[in-house]
């Protein structure tokens, strides 16, 4: 016997919120914004700012910025996950589509499968693929438990759905069940792995990805943002608040602790 299916609502944007965390990358949250306006019918935007005034989206962009909600943060990087939070707490909808800053929403997104799926099959959180990125991933112990394995796989599969531990950080989900799940705020960067980690394998959320739907992933590069982005000490502190000394990347290279 099959999960039962439920038959889907119809897509409105009234439904959803889409949730931006940004850090000195004006430029690309721009890029973005415009894009979800291009596709969708006056969407509803959150964008959370905790970069330096000067280089903020709201001000080097006033003029797309006022279709959104901007929360620009007093405290310069408080980091992702409180960023992120911050978005969900402020999303007044029933779904968030989660996005980084430098994704592109395209007619390649198909939303409307991705909305119809989620209503269909028992799911989470819902991610599409980047471009060659965001494939399905599952988190395996190694070394008796001290080493985290991510690995390309799945759990088990319809058409180009998979279920899964781990997808791109473009998905869709319900803003309470996010609300509840949370970011650490304490993990400024490197925080995609622990979250996925705490979601499917300490709060046992089902995760998907549906393989036939994407964002372009345009990564803009900037020194302002870069310097944030490379501090491995986060990750570090991730992997000892599971108790582990090390990990293994799906290419095979391993970093520790």
């Amino acid at each position: 016997m099959g999960e039962p299916m439920v038959e889907a609502r119809p897509f409105t944007p009234d439904d959803i919120t889409f949730c931006i965390k940004t850090i000195h990358r004006p430029w690309a949250c721009h890029r973005l914004v415009q894009s979800l306006r291009k596709h969708f019918n006056q969407p509803k935007i959150v964008v959370v700012d905790d970069g330096r005034p000067e280089l903020r989206f709201s001000e080097k962009y006033s003029d797309m910025a006022k279709h959104c909600h901007v929360i620009n943060l007093d405290r310069h990087d408080v980091g992702v996950g409180v960023g992120r939070n911050t978005a969900i707490d402020a999303a007044e909808t029933e779904l968030i589509f989660l996005l980084d800053d430098d994704h592109v929403v395209t007619p390649d997104l198909h939303f409307n499968r991705v909305y119809d799926r989620f209503q269909e099959h028992d799911i989470d959180i819902l991610g599409v693929r980047q471009g060659g990125g965001g494939r399905p991933l599952l988190f395996a112990p190694l070394m008796n438990g001290r080493r985290i394995w991510m690995f390309r796989g799945e759990h088990r599969r319809i058409g180009p759905l998979a279920w899964c531990d781990m997808s791109s950080n473009a998905f869709l989900a319900r803003r309470d069940t996010m609300a509840k799940l949370r970011w650490d705020p304490e993990i400024k960067t490197y925080e995609h792995w622990e979250f996925f980690y705490r979601a499917s394998h300490i709060e046992k959320l089902k995760v998907a990805v549906a393989e036939d739907c994407m964002v372009v992933h345009a990564h803009v590069g900037a020194k302002h943002y870069g310097d944030l982005r490379c501090r491995p000490k986060f990750r570090k502190l991730g992997l000892r608040k599971h108790g582990f000394h090390s990990m293994r990347y799906p290419g095979g290279g391993i970093v520790h602790a």
